[in-house]
């Protein structure tokens, strides 16, 4: 089960789908998302229906967080390269910034994936879009740069441990 703050709310989000809508200001370092659900594994991942693939979150190199079915508001957090939101842990979605209601949000998947199950064509319109999104994604150093504190607490080891990153991005272990 997800947990969504009462800030926000799920909404139409154009040829998205939905999407979750801030209702009320959101202060940069507040909860908005906590994710909810089962770990699979890759294998199992791929088993499932198309539907349920789409809302599962990557929480390790071959673990996968999948809530239930059907799927829930706190589900419905969309990617944007230039998202308000960014993880802390695996499954918190916290605000980066202030948010003013109205405003939808979102977070960069490159934050948690790192494999090509749900790799697509963006088209978020930002300044910073990609127009692809990979699982290679986190591997980009203004990525790296841009979200630091920000990825996956798996994602923030394997940055650590690469070795061009040296000492100076150890910052973003968790």
């Amino acid at each position: 089960m997800n947990h969504i703050d009462a800030k926000v709310a799920a909404s139409s989000a154009g040829a998205k789908g939905e999407g979750l809508y801030a209702v009320e200001p959101i202060r940069a370092g507040e909860t908005v998302v906590a994710f909810g659900g089962y770990a699979i594994d890759r294998p199992a991942l791929e088993s499932l229906p198309a539907e349920r693939r789409i809302h599962a979150i990557q929480i390790d190199d071959d673990l996968f967080l999948v809530g239930p079915d059907p799927a829930e508001a706190g589900d419905l957090v969309n990617h944007s390269c230039d998202p308000n939101c960014g993880l802390v842990g695996a499954v918190l979605v916290v605000a980066m910034r202030d948010i003013e209601p109205g405003e939808e949000i979102t977070f960069d998947y490159a934050m948690s994936d790192s494999t090509d199950y749900d790799e697509f064509d963006c088209s978020c319109g930002t300044p910073h879009c990609r127009k692809r999104v990979t699982g290679d994604d986190w591997t980009r150093p203004e990525l790296q740069q841009r979200y630091a504190g920000w990825f996956s607490s798996y994602l923030a080891r394997r940055i650590a441990a690469l070795p061009a990153v040296g000492a100076s991005r150890r910052v973003f272990a968790a």
